[in-house]
């Protein structure tokens, strides 16, 4: 019947016609549709009012997994814009909908497709796919969005899309991006060398372990505070996590992942494959386990419950945690609650020592 439904729906876009450019249809604001609800905030950030944003994905969701609504193909049909995370994320659900869309101005190869892993260095990417791998990404692992700089590089390009198709509020998108950017720059390292240094330079430093030596060197490590301030003590941390959601955000904190829940994508722990990684935690101390508010807790509860490891509820997506409606609150709310429990921790081992 929904298959059935969706046909319908793109009979009648196809007999109205959609490919007048929202502008030309009257519409006071760039019609944007984003496919998960990290790029939607990301386009308001850049767009501010200029923008209208439908974001498919609902915030506690597996973005692997949306179901497709009549609705998303009439927002398509309007679209000027399309924003997605590519990398095969959404590979089951969002090319269908393109299609019955029948909107020129969103198939990939035009300005209004934007696919944010085309700027992005894909971490993950398989020499070899086959199906005993599960189910695998074979462009890389797409959860890229989860370190701070590859969203500031999505939001760059943000910007430089919606100053293509509307090009009168270029100014508008420019002012956007640099408010954006400055307040991530105060969030990752703190005012004070957000405001003295390039603030991506600094974290590329702290990305090579060089980052103290060089705050040192000019008298500002006392200065260093944000997210990679808060993040420092607890450098090479190990963690387990339930889905290969954090090679990103794990590189740009200094946090080694030693195992997942998950024995490859989207395959059921076995027992023995539990009983293997609870070895493994209680050999390399592993304090903490990172768990997505999709994934079922059960595994990770008895993971803790044989260590004493802390399942630590982590935000995959802006929205799918309390407090983590934006982008930048997001990031935080991540960074927040692994130092918190890895905090927790460390004090726990010193009172045992």
């Amino acid at each position: 019947m929904k298959i059935a439904r969706i046909g319908i729906f793109s009979m009648l876009l196809a007999v109205l016609g959609t490919a007048i450019p929202g502008a030309a249809r009257g519409a006071d604001k760039v019609q944007v549709c984003a496919t998960v609800p990290e790029l939607g905030d990301l386009v308001r950030e850049v767009g501010g009012d200029a923008v209208d944003v439908t974001v498919f994905a609902k915030p506690g969701e597996d973005p692997h997994f949306v179901i497709a609504k009549p609705s998303y193909i009439r927002r398509l049909a309007d679209a000027d814009l399309l924003i997605l995370v590519g990398l095969d994320l959404e590979i089951g659900w969002l090319p269908t909908l393109i299609g019955q869309s029948r909107n020129p101005r969103i198939v990939r190869g035009t300005p209004g497709y934007v696919d944010g892993g085309s700027v992005v260095t894909p971490l993950e990417v398989p020499t070899v796919v086959d199906r005993a791998m599960g189910d695998v990404h074979p462009q890389g692992n797409p959860h890229y969005l989860l370190d701070p700089l590859e969203g500031l590089k999505v939001a760059a390009l943000i910007r430089d899309r919606l100053s293509t198709v509307d090009p009168t509020h270029a100014s508008v998108y420019a002012n956007g991006y640099d408010a954006f950017r400055r307040r991530m720059g105060e969030r990752l390292v703190g005012p004070a060398l957000a405001a003295k240094y390039d603030f991506e330079k600094l974290a590329l430093l702290a990305e090579h372990g060089r980052l103290e030596g060089f705050l040192t060197s000019q008298g500002d490590r006392a200065k260093l505070a944000g997210w990679l301030g808060e993040m420092t003590p607890f450098h090479g941390a190990k963690v387990v996590v339930d889905h290969m959601l954090w090679p990103y955000f794990s590189r740009r904190f200094d946090i080694e992942v030693v195992g997942a829940i998950e024995p490859k994508p989207r395959v059921p722990p076995s027992t023995s494959h539990l009983a293997d990684l609870i070895d493994r935690m209680k050999a390399q101390g592993v304090r903490a386990i990172l768990s997505a508010p999709y994934f079922d807790p059960a595994s990770a509860r008895l993971l803790a419950e044989h260590t004493g490891a802390a399942v630590v509820p982590m935000a995959h997506q802006a929205g799918s945690r309390p407090g983590t409606d934006g982008y930048l609150d997001m990031v935080d709310y991540n960074v927040r609650a692994l130092t918190h429990a890895l905090g927790a921790a460390k004090e726990g081992k010193s009172d045992e020592g």
